[in-house]
């Protein structure tokens, strides 16, 4: 009889908003264990013989790299699978098929896709988890990646006395091109941070995100906050974070990316803003970036600049949500003993032909 697949919303990692606060915290503590360990030049084979399915509709570079790189130093392997050479699309084969197909043949799935839904459907028919690389509705395993590392910069902070200044739009029902800032949003209301959306009023977040920020408030027993202002200056000096993203990603060339850019460019973060801060004001951008337009040159490069940190630690946060959703425990030695001798005793019993890779004869002169 056919085998359903049968795993839960919490199997998978969509969004920060399937993670409740102490999964979040355990998670990021993870993160720290791994990044010690690899600092000291130590890779744990956690992930031996396990295999992770990558399919990319959107370019990348640092998701792409980090989850291969991770996959690697944990002793699994990772295949990159273009959307474009799979047969997904109008016309040929479903998603729920390819879904079913894939899912049969490795450990986990990253899909990192504009439309959330192609990601909903295909976990919904996945017998493995499924990690969401980034769509236009979320990118949870860079908000990981953004809170360990201003954990990093302020050890000594507790979480919940954090405030975080998003720089430029929040609100989703404009354009779309929200994917960082939701996650920070829910991210914060789990953890009990202060997020702070800094952008023109109309990109102030929606009053549907506005009350689910409270629901995850409510139900994680935070204290977290969500504040608004148009100023960049009203919260200079309470916020320990300035964080952006790019104002026109994925736009075409014309009018309405110029305009879009033109209304964000009071929100970009320059030495001005920096320099009216905290002295210890950490600056992240998830790149890619555009120099000199979400924020310059001058404090992308200087001091207070945590964007390459926060590069460095997606490698991190995807080692740690890879061996959260599929670390169990050590195959027992002695069945794969068992099995090994099965199939050797199998391949002695019968007769072969095995072409050598060594070449025995001595050609050297007497």
């Amino acid at each position: 009889m056919r085998v359903q697949p049968k795993l839960t919303r919490n199997n998978h990692l969509l969004s920060t908003a399937d993670l409740s606060g102490e999964e979040i915290r355990n998670i990021l503590y993870l993160m720290g264990l791994l990044k010690d360990a690899h600092k000291q030049g130590i890779q744990l084979p956690l992930l031996k013989d396990k295999v992770l399915g990558m399919i990319f509709e959107i370019n990348s570079t640092r998701t792409r790299i980090s989850f291969e790189t991770a996959m690697t130093e944990l002793g699994g392997h990772a295949e990159f699978l273009s959307a474009s050479n799979l047969h997904i699309g109008d016309g040929q084969e479903s998603m729920r098929d390819t879904a079913e197909v894939i899912s049969r043949m490795t450990d986990a799935v990253i899909m990192r896709c504009e439309d959330h839904a192609y990601i909903e459907e295909f976990a919904k028919y996945s017998y493995v988890p499924v990690f969401n690389g980034m769509t236009m509705d979320g990118h949870p395993t860079q908000v990981l990646a953004d809170v360990f590392t201003m954990m990093e910069h302020l050890p000594s902070t507790p979480l919940e006395d954090m405030v975080i200044e998003y720089m430029g739009d929040s609100n989703d029902n404009v354009d779309k091109l929200v994917p960082i800032q939701r996650e920070m949003m829910w991210i914060c209301a789990k953890l009990g941070m202060t997020y702070i959306a800094c952008g023109p009023r109309r990109m102030w977040p929606n009053e549907a995100d506005r009350a689910q920020f409270e629901r995850f408030v409510a139900e994680e027993g935070t204290s977290a906050k969500l504040l608004t202002t148009d100023d960049p200056f009203e919260y200079s000096d309470v916020a320990d974070f300035a964080v952006t993203d790019s104002f026109v990603y994925g736009m075409p060339d014309g009018p309405e990316k110029e305009a879009r850019r033109s209304v964000l460019m009071p929100f970009q973060i320059n030495q001005a803003f920096v320099d009216a801060g905290k002295p210890g004001l950490g600056v992240l951008h998830c790149l890619p970036c555009e120099r000199d337009v979400e924020l310059t040159s001058e404090v992308l490069d200087g001091p207070n600049s945590l964007a390459f940190e926060e590069a460095e630690n997606r490698l991190h946060a995807q080692k740690a949500i890879l061996v959260w959703y599929l670390r169990t425990d050590p195959k027992d030695e002695a069945l794969r003993a068992y099995h090994m001798g099965k199939v050797d005793a199998f391949l002695n019993s019968v007769e072969r032909s095995v072409p050598s890779a060594v070449y025995h004869e001595d050609h050297s002169e007497n």
